[in-house]
């Protein structure tokens, strides 16, 4: 999981990236980043201009979002975020504003949930791991098989069939397919698709990338004629589309 932090106050901001360390040792291993030390990948930020830069570049599963902050409310981040992307990520609001009218113009502006300063360490972690759960697991069992048109996915076999048959893929090829299928519709930064299959972070020179992606058109057939669209969003990453059936 990919985690964003935008809080201006440092010591709040360290209680939750210590807290997200504690919730992601409680998160199950398919939701791990590989290669990652602490399990999760956890970017802070301090204004809303920062954020603003760090989301354009990184696909984040989550945001944590205070409400003051020194450039910028937060339920204005929300309306950004909202116009910006098609699918953004679920955001939490952790803020000292309790009052009922404040928390209905979260909800509004498009929070997932709504957390009241000072917050309690275990609660906060529950509501963390409900909110990951319900936007990214669907309450479905990760391992059971999916399917979409002639591609189906057997997370237990780790393996990927084309009409009922299976495709020879590297370990790092259905890795990513994997990630691009539990996306769909969505595009997914370069740095969140490196960090996810390979666990490392982009070389500049680096074209592994884009020669998987190119390995997965042909392999998977994932291209206009049977009903996909697999392409590269301008200086952010890819996005893998389901057209439904091809002409």
């Amino acid at each position: 999981m990919f985690i964003a932090i935008l809080e201006d106050d440092s010591v709040c901001r360290e209680q939750l990236v210590d807290l997200l360390r504690m919730a992601s040792e409680r998160s199950p291993q398919e939701w791990r980043v590989t290669g990652s030390e602490n399990g999760w990948q956890i970017d802070s930020y301090r204004n809303a201009r920062e954020f603003i830069r760090g989301i354009k570049r990184n696909t984040y599963n989550l945001v944590l979002l205070d409400w003051m902050l020194p450039d910028m409310d937060g339920p204005d981040v929300l309306s950004w975020m909202g116009e910006y992307f098609q699918s953004p990520p679920p955001v939490i609001m952790v803020t000292g504003r309790d009052a009922e009218q404040d928390v209905v113009e979260a909800l509004k502006a498009g929070a997932e949930d709504f957390v009241n300063k000072p917050f309690r360490s275990e609660e906060l972690i529950a509501r963390v791991l409900t909110t990951l759960r319900r936007r990214h697991v669907g309450g479905k069992n990760r391992l059971e098989p999916f399917q979409l048109g002639d591609v189906q996915v057997l997370p237990k076999e780790e393996t990927i069939t084309v009409s009922g048959e299976p495709v020879k893929l590297t370990h790092q090829e259905y890795r990513l397919a994997l990630l691009l299928l539990r996306n769909i519709n969505q595009p997914l930064s370069r740095s969140y698709l490196y960090e996810s299959v390979w666990g490392q972070e982009e070389s500049p020179m680096s074209r592994t990338l884009d020669v998987h992606i190119y390995r997965l058109r042909r392999k998977l057939g994932f291209n206009a004629e049977n009903g996909w669209k697999l392409a590269s969003v301008y200086r952010y990453g890819y996005r893998l589309q389901w057209l439904g059936d091809g002409d």
